[in-house]
């Protein structure tokens, strides 16, 4: 058993949600388990014997709702105090990374490690007082100066890993890529899809063969049209994508047996490709395949269905890159489903069995309702990039998040969502991304926001007007252009400001005056500013 005290002086000052919380073993493995809270206690199952971690979402002053992770604990009868094992985990990870990147010394860290030292000394004061609501009360300062220090490291060592990056090259003319939706037709926002160098295209099976063996491709057909006369590279797919909005109704019915969705699939990929190889620049083969979120498989079954989309596919056209969407990526859903598998085990298994991949495409879709949507601090994606450079393969890295709050119960990022915020949060994810040598291509998930006013992460609102965070990343693109030269310490500013601040107003608004929101301004000479 792993027990959490919540003393009354966090409870009072912040708000803790299990609704989403997961566990965790060792190198982030997730754990299946039981949690359950009282009004003073977390009471938490693992399955195993063994030292766990939890996770849980936790809603703060200045931070926003984020998902934070304790340290792996050895199960005990007497609690933990949570505050105090979320600030220990937000400090060993920042010294973690600063190993790992060797920034200990570099001018670039000095306001992040200000930050550092006032969290490491308000856990040191909390492990020595004797007065609990004290300790919690400390816990709490150096959670939040932990989780401060966390993201102007993160922000910071992408703007230093981007000039050693892009310091004699420029980037490559396909860098931004944007998902669009179908049913929209590419003429309502044409000018504002021709910004972007690639188009995802989904292929939604269940909309193109509502009869078996009969395929009606006139709705993405149009993007494919556009794409071929903008000059633009298409990633169509995913082709594979077992939810039951997407699966034909015939396939649905028989839900659980493998026969008939493999033939089905084979079927249709062999359909896709005939129609589409010619004007495709890539193929997404599968999305969340290792998943199981409504279609239980096997591993065998993932790795057979793979096969075939890919075989099927470039029937057609040999040699077009493939690619393998992660709509999880950092895999913590798998411990609650049967059968599910790591989005690194999923990787392994298809390339041990001979079946090739030219890319992987990790989302990282925020601020929205349910499991998979959970905010995540700066650091946290930082590093959960580095953990794919092992692979040896390109990384797309797609990104959304919302305009405005989705629901009471989602996550934000700092204050509530807003246009403002989602553009100063997509050009730190941009700069973050395009900093790791590995990541190739940085994608926005929605072109224009859904027509049922539920989702607001597009690049355009409903109305087909540009939001802020078009600019954004466009400018951010756009400061990739030419060589930014090397890294100086006159170009260092102080960047204390955008993480600290009395108010998460405050915040904010140092964000957008400081050219560090966008990386990012990744070319510092070329005097654009991604935040605009």
């Amino acid at each position: 058993m792993l027990n959490f005290a919540i003393q009354s002086a966090s409870s009072d000052s912040v708000s803790i949600d299990i609704a989403n919380a997961y566990l965790l073993a060792a190198n982030d493995v997730a754990l299946a388990g039981r949690i359950r809270r009282g009004r003073t206690r977390l009471e938490c199952a693992p399955a195993t014997k063994q030292a766990a971690a939890l996770n849980l979402e936790v809603e703060m002053r200045d931070m926003g709702r984020l998902s934070l992770s304790t340290c792996l604990l050895e199960q005990r009868d007497e609690p933990y105090s949570l505050m105090l094992e979320l600030a220990r985990h937000c400090i060993k990870h920042f010294i973690a990374k600063c190993d790992d990147w060797q920034i200990w010394d570099h001018p670039v860290a000095v306001d992040a490690l200000v930050r550092w030292n006032q969290a490491r000394r308000h856990f040191t004061a909390a492990m020595t007082t004797h007065n609990l609501a004290d300790a919690d009360d400390l816990s709490l300062r150096a959670l939040v100066a932990g989780l401060k220090a966390s993201e102007l490291l993160a922000v910071s060592q992408a703007r230093v890993s981007l000039h050693r990056r892009f310091s004699v090259k420029a980037a490559s003319k396909m860098v931004l890529g944007i998902r669009v939706d179908p049913r929209t037709a590419p003429t309502e926002a044409a000018e504002a899809a021709r910004s972007f160098d690639m188009i995802s295209v989904p292929l939604c099976w269940g909309e193109i063969e509502k009869t078996p063996g009969k395929y009606d491709f006139s709705r993405v057909t149009p993007w494919f049209d556009f794409a071929q006369k903008a000059g633009r590279t298409v990633l169509a797919g995913p082709v594979i994508d077992l939810q039951p909005t997407t699966v034909p109704p015939w396939i649905a019915q028989k839900r659980g047996e493998f026969g008939p969705l493999r033939d089905g699939i084979w079927r249709f990929c062999d359909a896709v490709g005939r129609e589409f190889a010619g004007r495709t620049g890539m193929w997404n083969i599968a999305s969340g395949i290792n998943c199981n979120a409504w279609w239980t498989l096997n591993l065998e079954e993932m790795v057979e269905l793979s096969r075939r989309a890919v075989v099927g596919l470039r029937q057609a056209r040999k040699g077009v890159p493939t690619l393998l969407e992660c709509p999880d990526p950092f895999g913590h859903l798998v411990a609650s489903r049967a059968g599910a598998i790591s989005p690194r085990g999923i990787v392994d298994a298809l390339v041990n069995d001979g079946i090739h991949l030219d890319c992987l495409m990790l989302q990282f879709v925020m601020g929205e309702p349910g499991a998979r949507n959970l905010t995540r601090n700066l650091l946290e994606v930082s590093a959960l990039l580095d953990t794919y450079r092992p692979l040896r393969k390109s990384i797309f890295a797609s990104f959304g998040a919302p305009s405005a709050p989705a629901s009471a119960t989602a996550g934000y990022w700092r204050t509530q969502w807003s246009a403002k915020s989602q553009a100063v949060w997509a050009s730190k994810m941009f700069a973050i991304a395009m900093s790791k040598p590995h990541v190739g291509m940085v994608l926005w998930d929605s072109l224009i926001d859904g027509v049922d006013g539920s989702l607001h992460r597009g690049a355009l609102d409903a109305r087909c007007v540009a939001k802020p965070m078009l600019n954004s990343l466009l400018s951010a693109r756009r400061a990739l252009a030419a060589p930014i030269g090397p890294w100086s310490a006159r170009e260092k500013q102080s960047t204390a400001a955008t993480t600290d601040g009395a108010g998460a107003s405050s915040d904010e608004s140092s964000d957008e005056s400081s050219g560090e929101s966008s990386g990012e301004n990744a070319g510092a000479s070329s005097g654009e500013s991604a935040d605009a």
